[in-house]
């Protein structure tokens, strides 16, 4: 279910978050479902368990997931709820670095909103 490309520049703990949030938007992991443990989730995948708790505490700062002391990490998102102000905040900063990065390669606002729009539809069909 957790695959990661090691060969990739995306640091991998940033590929955990990206999956997970990735997962509950989908609806393969839904609010209050237990995740695994961090030692868990690392020796699953591979990786330093350091790897996944900072991945996990990324998350929980998202608001995507919750830790409950002694109990272990739950998924707290659901797709009716509004993201918090800091996750808010994060996505504009991606948002901005996305369009100079798309300025620099000389692509056009039409085309950036295309391809906006496909990502959609592709979510929209892995909804259904």
């Amino acid at each position: 279910m957790y695959r990661l490309d090691s060969q990739s520049h995306v640091p991998i703990y940033e590929q955990i978050v990206a999956l997970i949030k990735g997962y509950c938007i989908s609806g393969v992991l839904q609010p209050g479902e237990k995740l695994m443990s961090v030692r868990e989730m690392s020796t699953h995948i591979l990786v330093n368990p350091n790897t996944v708790g900072k991945a996990y505490k990324e998350l929980e700062r998202l608001g995507i997931i919750e830790t409950k002391l002694g109990k272990g990490s739950y998924v707290a998102y659901a797709s009716d709820n509004r993201p918090n102000e800091e996750a808010l905040a994060l996505f504009r900063q991606n948002l901005e670095e996305l369009v100079l990065e798309a300025n620099y390669l000389r692509i056009e606002e039409q085309e950036l909103q295309n391809f906006v729009k496909q990502y959609y539809r592709s979510l929209e069909g892995a909804n259904r």
